[in-house]
C-alpha cells in the first residue's frame, strides 16, 4: 500500500515524499471537544510547474491540537492501519501534516469524505427494522474490531458516531482514532484512563478497572446492536452510578468471582446498588 503523503506549503521536502495542495470550500462539519475540528472541504494537488489537479476531491479534514510536543498516537496507528495493515472497514488515511510550536502540536489529517454516521442513520435502522441491513452493519462492525484486536490496538470510544457508513453501498468504517491506544503483545492489560463515552462503557471500566484488553471494544459494539433494534441506547444513565444500575437491571448484579474478573478497584461502589436478578435475554428487543 502506498504510504501517505505528508502535506507541505512550499517544495522544501527533505525526503521527497510529501505533496502540496490547495484547501477550497473548507466547512466546519463536527466538534470533538476543545482541540479537534472535522472540515468538509475539496482539495488538489499543485504541481511544480504551478499547474492544479482537476476536478477536485471532497475530503474529511480533522485539525487536531496537541497539548506538548509529543508523539501523536493518532497518526501513528492509522498510518499502520493505512499502509501496512489496511481493511475496509477502517478508514484510510490519505494526506497528513505536522506543526510544531514551543509547546503544542498542530495535526492535519485528510480522509475521504463520508457524510453520514450510524448515530444520524440510527433512526432509519429501526423504522425500517430491516434485519438484514443490520446484521451487515453489525458484521462490518465487528469485522474491523477483529482486524484491530488482531494488531493489539484497543478503540476505546466505539459510538456509531464514530462509524461512517456510505448510504450508497452501504459500507461501515470505523473511525476517530483519537482515543486509540497499543496494547502491548500478549499482554492482558493497560493501566491508564479509559475514555469510552458512558453509554457504551463496559462496567467493569466504570469501577475502575486497571486491565483491559480489546474485549472492551467488544462490549460497545454489542450496544450498538441493540440500539439499531431498539432506536435508542440500551443504557443511559446519567452517571456512573446510574450507569452501573442500568446494566445490572438487565444483565444481573455481578457475582464475587466477577468482581474478580474484572480487576476492579472501586468495590466500595458495589453495596450501594440495589441487587438484581438476570433479566431473561429474549426479552431486552421486545
Amino acid at each position: 500500500m502506498e504510504e501517505p503523503s505528508e502535506i507541505y506549503d512550499d517544495y522544501k521536502d527533505p525526503r521527497g515524499v510529501g505533496v502540496t495542495l490547495r484547501v477550497k470550500d473548507k466547512k466546519l462539519h463536527t466538534r470533538d471537544g476543545n482541540f479537534s475540528f472535522v472540515y468538509r472541504a475539496k482539495i488538489s494537488q499543485i504541481f511544480e510547474d504551478g499547474s492544479e489537479q482537476q476536478p477536485s476531491q471532497l475530503v474529511a479534514l480533522k485539525r487536531t491540537i496537541v497539548p506538548r510536543v509529543r508523539d501523536f498516537r493518532e497518526l501513528h496507528i492509522l498510518r499502520c492501519l493505512s499502509v501496512s495493515h489496511p481493511h475496509p472497514n477502517i478508514v484510510k488515511l490519505m494526506y497528513y501534516r505536522r506543526r510544531k510550536y514551543s509547546s503544542d502540536a498542530t495535526y492535519s489529517l485528510v480522509f475521504e469524505f463520508v457524510p453520514a454516521t450510524l448515530a444520524q442513520l440510527r433512526t432509519e435502522y429501526h423504522k425500517n427494522k430491516n434485519v438484514l441491513d443490520i446484521k451487515l452493519c453489525i458484521w462490518q462492525l465487528f469485522a474491523g474490531l477483529d482486524h484491530l484486536r488482531k494488531l493489539h490496538i484497543i478503540h476505546r470510544d466505539i459510538k456509531p458516531a464514530n462509524l461512517l457508513v456510505n448510504s450508497t453501498t452501504g459500507r461501515l468504517t470505523i473511525a476517530d482514532f483519537g482515543s486509540a491506544i497499543y496494547l502491548a503483545p500478549y499482554a492482558d492489560r493497560f493501566q491508564g484512563t479509559y475514555a469510552v463515552t458512558r453509554f457504551y462503557r463496559p462496567p467493569e471500566f466504570i469501577l475502575g478497572a486497571a486491565r483491559y484488553n480489546c474485549m472492551s471494544d467488544i462490549w460497545s459494539g454489542g450496544c450498538i446492536f441493540a440500539e439499531l433494534y431498539l432506536g435508542e441506547a440500551l443504557f443511559q444513565g446519567n452517571d456512573a452510578f446510574g450507569q452501573l444500575q442500568l446494566i445490572y437491571t438487565k444483565l444481573g448484579t455481578p457475582s464475587i468471582d466477577d468482581l474478580k474478573d474484572m480487576h476492579v478497584r472501586e468495590r466500595d461502589f458495589i453495596p450501594a446498588l440495589v441487587s438484581q436478578a438476570v433479566y431473561p435475554f429474549r426479552e431486552l428487543f421486545l
